[in-house]
């Protein structure tokens, strides 16, 4: 990301759509270092005001454990500069977890 945005430049929203693409080689799948990676330079880029929006997918190999690197990397953004909160069918354990990460 911060190759693509000039220095300087914040950005107001960020989206992410983790797993696999829909129609495409399920054996290419995001994976938890490189999604910690990209959120951080998320963070670095969004502008106050801004938001971090994520889809995980639970359902496919590693995609638990994608969902726990995302939710771990919310769970320690200090509470002064971030709202994080989340989504989540309670009766469909493998459906996807939508996650909102707002700058303040």
């Amino acid at each position: 990301m911060e190759e693509v945005v000039p220095k300087g430049i914040s950005v107001r929203l960020v989206a992410f759509n983790l797993g696999y693409l829909p129609g495409g080689d399920k054996a290419i799948i995001t994976a938890s270092e490189t999604t910690l990676l990209a959120l951080e330079a998320a963070k670095r880029i969004l502008a106050p005001g801004g938001l971090i929006s994520i889809v995980v997918y639970v359902g496919h190999p590693g995609g638990r454990e994608e969902y726990e690197t995302v939710q771990a990397f919310a769970s320690g953004l200090a509470v002064e500069n971030w709202i994080c909160c989340k989504l989540q069918m309670l009766n469909r354990p493998l459906a996807p977890i939508l996650v909102f990460i707002f700058k303040r």
